[in-house]
C-alpha cells in the first residue's frame, strides 16, 4: 500500500473498538434480517456468479483445465451449509465467508498467470462492470450525495474536534446500515454532510471475520487479495469523486482486521 492510498483522517480520528454486539438482539435483530437479505441479494445473486462464469473460465484457459476443476470442487466443498434453523446473522455470516474464501481462492490463482495490470483489468475491470450492469439505481443512488445534502448546514464543534452524528442518526445508522452486510459492525467517526464528509471506522470488517481461518485458502494470512481488489478497488474506481459525485478512500490497516474508510463530495 501506497502513502497517497493512507487516509489522512485515520491519524487523527483514531481506531474504534469493536462493538460488543451479543446475544439474542444481534443475531435477530433488523440489521441482522437486513444482512441476511443483503447477502443473498448482493452476494449469492449479484457476486457469486463473477466466479464461476468469469475467473474460473479464465483460469481454465490459463493452465491447466482439470487440476483447475478439481481445485475449484475442493474449494467448494468447504462451503458452509446454511442450515433452516440458523438465525440471520448466522446465516450473512456464512454466505459471505462461502464468498470470500472461493473468491480469494479464485484471486491468488490468478495471480500465478497475469501481470499486476492484467490482474487488475481482469479482478477490478469485470467487478466494475458488474456493478454498472447489475446495480445502476445503487450507484445513482450513492452519487446522489450531494443533492440529498444540499444547504444543510455545518455544525462545527465547541472543541474543535470533528463532529459527529447526533443519537438520532447514530441509532438509525447501528440499526439500519444498509452497508452493514459488507462491512459488519461499523462507527461514524466524523461526520460533516454539509461540508461533503463522512469518515467510517470498521473495527473487524466481515471481508475478514466471517469465514472460519481453517477454512480459507491460505490459513496463515487474512484474504488480503479480495480485500484490496474487489472491495477497495472496485468501490474506489465506483465512486472517485467525477463531477463532484461521491469519492470513497478505503484504508485498509492489513494485517489488522480494522478499516477505515473515507466518503467525500462536493457540497452544493
Amino acid at each position: 500500500m501506497t502513502e497517497e492510498t493512507i487516509i489522512s483522517t485515520d491519524q487523527r480520528t483514531g481506531r474504534v473498538a469493536a462493538p460488543q454486539k451479543k446475544g439474542f438482539y444481534y443475531n435477530w435483530g433488523p440489521q441482522a434480517w437486513i444482512d441476511m437479505w443483503m447477502s443473498n441479494a448482493m452476494l449469492v445473486k449479484k457476486a457469486m456468479p463473477i466466479i464461476s462464469h468469469t475467473f474460473v473460465p479464465i483460469l481454465r484457459l490459463s493452465g491447466d483445465k482439470e487440476q483447475v476443476d478439481r481445485d475449484y470442487a475442493e474449494i467448494k466443498s468447504r462451503r458452509e451449509v446454511i442450515a433452516l434453523l440458523d438465525s440471520p446473522r448466522e446465516k450473512w455470516r456464512k454466505r459471505y465467508g462461502n464468498f470470500v474464501r472461493e473468491a480469494e481462492w479464485a484471486l491468488l490463482e490468478l495471480r500465478k498467470y497475469y501481470s499486476q495490470k492484467q490482474y487488475e483489468d481482469i479482478v477490478i475491470g469485470t467487478s466494475v462492470a458488474l456493478s454498472h450492469e447489475n446495480s445502476p439505481e445503487f450507484l445513482k443512488m450513492m452519487n446522489s450525495m450531494s443533492e440529498k445534502n444540499k444547504n444543510k448546514k455545518a455544525k462545527p464543534t465547541s472543541d474543535g474536534s470533528p463532529s459527529k452524528p447526533g443519537r438520532w442518526a447514530t441509532f438509525m445508522f447501528e440499526t439500519f446500515n444498509p452497508a452493514h452486510w459488507l462491512t459488519g459492525p461499523a462507527t461514524i467517526t466524523e461526520y460533516d454532510p454539509a461540508n461533503g464528509l463522512t469518515v467510517m471506522e470498521i473495527p473487524d470488517c466481515g471481508w475478514h471475520t466471517c469465514g472460519p481461518r481453517e477454512r480459507l485458502p491460505n490459513p496463515d494470512a487474512l484474504p488480503e487479495e479480495g480485500c484490496l481488489n474487489i472491495c477497495k478497488g472496485p468501490f474506489e474506481a465506483l465512486f472517485n469523486g467525477a463531477g463532484g459525485g461521491l469519492k470513497m478512500e478505503f484504508d485498509p490497516h492489513l494485517p489488522e482486521t480494522s478499516c477505515t474508510v473515507r466518503m467525500s463530495w462536493q457540497p452544493q
